[in-house]
């Protein structure tokens, strides 16, 4: 390099190490910045999040309580009907989820969630109105357009916040909430269909529940921030540190463009598909249980309250292990591993359910089952999103992930089939 060029380099390398120099704050390190910038992120960007996946599982799985409380025998549902009721959620669900995490990039986080939000509360509300078989299915397609955006929505938002070994623990905290809800769905409907009043027990389940979530998505609008570089709650110290510590990551860009070509080539990936399927798998058994754990513990021959109340038990055991697959990859890095062990362990407590006709022994098996199916969603989601790079195929792979979890609960719905009751062998052998 020339005597001139090394000067020159000098001074920009000055003016460079300046410029970070005045962004930092006095007497902290990038360190001590980017903990802050965590701290303060985490806060703004979980809990409501968490709230808002909580109220979704519960929005889209109350139509099992409500049958639960008698919904069925009210509207005269008979043979499939309730299945085709469950499954018209997933018919749209399914195709929904890649339009939306595109409209999310245009839109951002902060409109946008809390939109899909608002739309499928309204929908849950009509649910307590509806006064047929074929009202039901309509309100349940409806939901399912705009319920797809939201999970997809929240792993690609999380993205242009953390790194990919920051995103682990967040997202299995994040599916850890739909678990979360299964622990409180039941024993809240239970609380909810006691209530004296003009309406039947089952309606106001849809009408307070919908209420709830209503009024959390107004939250998240005046909480959520689309990128850290316009995050408000942040310094300008701690936006150009979490900047540096994301581009060294290679995290997406809030500026990065969606592109249709793009869309297309991650589209005929073969890897999108095979994370896509993996969760397709995992998501199978987790989308029956959230919907027919209180009709199959009510088939052991316990009351219609009861059943509600006891349903809460397997969904703590698979909290419980939710809360462990934060921990797993720090100690083995290999997903894949953990993903063949809980599903062999799932696959061998269903085996039992199946083949005992003691209520004791179907309970117990019921609540390791969920145990072991549990860690696998959001283990197969950080997989993914640790291994697909850049804003559109990420986007893309990420809808496509949820997109077969979708497919899993169509299929799902139709397995625990009342003509079975009440050992439900078919559903437990599939």
């Amino acid at each position: 390099m020339a005597e001139g060029d090394t000067d020159k380099h000098s001074v920009a390398m000055s003016e460079k190490n300046s410029s970070e120099h005045e962004m930092n704050e006095p007497g902290k390190t990038d360190a001590e910045l980017i903990k802050s910038y965590l701290r303060k992120t985490d806060l703004h960007l979980l809990p409501l999040t968490f709230a808002m996946y909580f109220l979704s599982v519960i929005d889209r799985n109350n139509i099992g309580n409500a049958k639960a409380a008698g919904m069925d025998t009210h509207l005269g549902l008979h043979g499939q009907q309730f299945n085709w009721i469950i499954s018209a959620f997933f018919f749209t669900y399914i195709f929904c989820e890649v339009p939306s995490n595109i409209l999310l990039k245009k839109f951002g986080a902060r409109v946008w969630l809390p939109l899909l939000a608002v739309c499928w509360s309204i929908l849950v509300a009509c649910m307590a109105a509806a006064k047929s078989y074929e009202t039901l299915v309509v309100v349940r397609v409806l939901m399912g357009v705009f319920e797809a955006g939201y999970v997809p929505g929240f792993i690609y938002m999380t993205s242009f916040w953390y790194t990919r070994r920051q995103q682990g623990p967040r997202i299995a905290l994040f599916f850890s909430a739909g678990v979360f809800a299964g622990i409180w769905a039941g024993p809240l409907a239970a609380r909810l269909q006691s209530i004296n009043g003009a309406l039947l027990g089952y309606q106001y389940i849809f009408i307070i529940e919908a209420s709830m979530t209503v009024l959390v998505a107004l939250l998240m609008v005046l909480v959520l921030q689309d990128y850290p570089s316009t995050a408000r709650f942040l310094s300008p110290a701690e936006r150009a540190a979490a900047q540096r510590m994301l581009e060294a990551d290679r995290a997406l860009s809030p500026h990065a463009q969606y592109s249709t070509r793009q869309v297309i080539k991650a589209l005929g990936d073969w890897t999108v598909w095979a994370y896509a399927i993996i969760f397709w798998a995992a998501a199978t058994g987790g989308a029956t249980q959230a919907i027919f754990g209180p009709t199959l513990i009510k088939a052991m021959g316990y009351t219609s309250t009861r059943a509600q109340v006891l349903s809460a038990v397997p969904s703590a055991c698979g909290f419980l292990a939710q809360l462990l697959s934060m921990l797993l990859p720090r100690l083995y890095s290999h997903f894949s591993i953990w993903i063949m062990l809980f599903s062999s362990c799932a696959c061998a407590f269903y085996a039992i359910i199946a083949t005992t006709n003691s209520v004791h022994v179907r309970f117990a098996f019921l609540c390791l089952s969920n145990f072991a199916l549990s860690p696998n969603m959001p283990l197969v989601s950080v997989w993914m999103s640790h291994n697909v790079l850049g804003a559109t195929k990420k986007g893309v792979a990420t809808a496509c992930t949820v997109m077969l979890g979708g497919i899993a609960g169509l299929i799902g719905s139709h397995i625990y089939r009342d003509k079975d009751a009440p050992v439900f062998r078919f559903g437990h052998i599939f």
